[in-house]
């Protein structure tokens, strides 16, 4: 239960949907009570009017006909049994003997304020109970009380206030009832672009959301797919141009090669043409090679190799590319160490994965001064860690975030294209995880964190 409230309180539209349902709750609640000041407070007034007219009633008749008149005038009043029950009436003589009245006693009566509506209790002969009391001096002495019970009025202020309590209580049910099936529906309508969204992501452009209706959301659904035909159709322009752009540039490199070969073979050739050719035939393979690996690596930042995720073992891709690298590292004079290498099964491209391992290696080797370790370890909260240690001069810490760019070579009189680091960051990134450089124990230490063995889940 517990969890099911975290969950719903963590929902955007189920906090908006309930804070904007208990702002209308106090909306009503501020007119309800609004209507009840004002109903007590025109019932309260009406007591006050009654009791002033009733008061005034009697003074009049005592002034005509002294005090028979106003005993005659109360006891036709009490016997007409109209508000009987809840009028108060009360004559005391000049020494406080009761000459007439519907009450036993007021207690305090000698203190109480003249020509004054006070609030008092009232005694019965069984019981006390509260009302509004005005008490008047006559003029031969005698006390005239004329009042108004409060039994029913504050009965009914119990039985609104019940009411109202009770109102409260079911619409704040109804208010998260309700704040619970608008935020499904509205997860429900934003959950069907969110795995859209994860499915575009994961490489399959292709994939559409049907809409269901013409309201907003169905809007947002057409403008969604208009946008993902248009993106679909750049990628493939995009791509057609640069297949032709490879095929019309590597095969005039391939020709050139062949025509080279042929002609630094011909009888009568100087070697120093010999020469100059097998330069050329190598610097054109690696333009070649370069071409290669730009292409490769614009197909791993479109997302392509998703398509063709599987099940692929970490372990033992560590162990082909260190067995494949362990003579490399002895021509070196370099120890190729397994720090730690944990099973791990996850989904990917384990080619491009075996790659990105190769390139750090290669890296670690050519850089190390004795040792290079790797590593695979699963750490707690579902993450794959792949780390590459060596302990050469590694690199200073302002150059961490240029490493991996396009053509970055710390060294510029070092071999290669600058591109090794760049494929490793698409690889990474392609798989969702993360590149990371640091400082190792002696030289520098890179890390390729990945998500759990269950993310990257190839698209349906």
């Amino acid at each position: 239960m517990i969890e099911l409230l975290k969950r719903l309180w963590e929902s955007t539209s189920f906090r908006l949907t309930l804070n904007y349902s208990i702002l209308a709750i106090f909306t009503t609640l501020f007119l309800i009570g609004f209507f009840y000041v004002q109903v007590f407070g025109a019932l309260r007034d009406e007591h006050l009017r009654q009791i002033s007219v009733a008061v005034q009633r009697l003074s009049i008749a005592y002034e005509v006909g002294g005090r028979e008149e106003v005993l005659r005038m109360i006891e036709l009043t009490l016997s007409d049994r109209i508000d009987s029950g809840q009028e108060i009436y009360l004559l005391l003589d000049e020494n406080k003997h009761t000459l007439v009245g519907n009450i036993h006693a007021i207690p305090g009566l000698n203190e109480l304020p003249e020509q004054q509506v006070v609030e008092v209790q009232i005694k019965h002969i069984d019981a006390l109970s509260e009302g509004n009391v005005r008490v008047t001096k006559l003029a031969g002495g005698e006390t005239l009380v004329v009042g108004h019970e409060l039994g029913t009025l504050n009965e009914l202020r119990a039985m609104l206030s019940r009411i109202i309590l009770t109102s409260m209580m079911l619409a704040l049910m109804l208010v998260i009832l309700g704040a619970y099936v608008f935020s499904s529906e509205l997860k429900y309508r934003i959950g069907r672009i969110r795995v859209l969204t994860e499915q575009v992501g994961a490489g399959d452009i292709s994939k559409r959301i049907s809409s269901e209706s013409e309201d907003i959301f169905g809007l947002i659904h057409h403008d969604i797919n208009r946008m993902l035909d248009k993106i679909e159709s750049l990628m493939q322009s995009a791509r057609h141009i640069s297949d032709t752009v490879a095929h019309n540039i590597r095969t005039p490199l391939t020709r050139i090669v062949g025509k080279l070969r042929e002609t630094r073979n011909l009888p009568g050739v100087p070697a120093p043409v010999q020469q100059a050719q097998q330069e050329a035939i190598e610097e054109v393979e690696k333009l070649s090679v370069l071409l290669g690996k730009l292409l490769q690596i614009a197909e791993l930042n479109a997302g392509v190799h998703r398509q063709s995720f599987k099940a692929c073992n970490l372990e033992q891709i560590a162990e082909d590319v260190l067995d494949l690298y362990q003579f490399i590292a002895e021509e070196k004079g370099v120890r190729l160490h397994q720090k730690r290498i944990d099973a791990v099964t996850l989904n990917g491209d384990s080619n491009l994965l075996a790659s990105a391992l190769a390139n750090l290696v290669d890296n670690a080797i050519k850089y190390a001064r004795k040792n290079v370790n790797v590593g695979i370890e699963r750490k707690i909260g579902h993450l794959v860690v792949i780390s590459v240690e060596d302990d050469g001069p590694g690199l200073p810490e302002s150059e961490y975030e240029n490493v991996g760019k396009y053509f970055y070579r710390y060294h510029h009189d070092s071999e290669g294209f600058g591109l090794g680091l760049s494929s490793v960051s698409a690889i990474v990134e392609l798989h969702r995880g993360e590149l990371i450089f640091s400082k190792g124990e002696s030289g520098l230490k890179v890390t390729i964190a990945l998500p759990a063995p269950s993310f990257a889940q190839p698209p349906t």
